[in-house]
């Protein structure tokens, strides 16, 4: 069987502008040939390479959390050690009275399918924000794939 590793931590979020404790949600996306040996069995499929797809949440001073920024970013196709940044996004408010209830009650609008982040089929329907970005570091480490006929460069 081909063996894709993976190894590696969050290292950063920048350029958000809220100013309270952020913290990140993240999934690892693959398709159907892929089958997950160890770790966490949660998540969502989509077909092809996988993909890290990232939820970055705010706290407030009153224990309140709220998405501020969607990213998602495919796994480089090579092995060795990598530096990922990954760009993120929010739904924009779409009327004055939620850009008012956002700047006074916090929170944002959120998206109810996470294929949207991952797959982009539906996002142009949307208007978005762009938000801070993140950066990964990651160590990726392929084995038996030219066994399976799966060559890299």
């Amino acid at each position: 069987m081909a063996e894709l590793h993976i190894l590696g931590h969050l290292n950063c979020a920048q350029h958000f502008t809220e100013g309270y404790s952020l913290y990140c949600r993240y999934t690892i996306q693959a398709g159907p040939n892929w089958t997950l040996l160890t770790g966490c069995t949660e998540g969502q499929t989509s077909t092809g390479w996988p993909k890290l797809v990232f939820h970055v949440n705010c706290l407030d001073s009153l224990e309140r959390s709220w998405v501020v920024g969607y990213g998602c970013t495919s796994l480089p196709t090579v092995p060795g050690y990598h530096t990922i940044r990954v760009p993120c996004w929010l739904p924009a408010a779409t009327s004055i009275s939620d850009s008012l209830r956002q700047y006074f009650l916090g929170g944002s609008h959120q998206i109810t399918q996470n294929d949207i982040i991952s797959l982009g089929n539906d996002r142009f329907k949307l208007s978005t924000q762009s938000k801070g970005c993140i950066e990964i570091k990651i160590c990726i480490i392929l084995r038996n794939f030219t066994q399976f006929g799966v060559e890299y460069k």
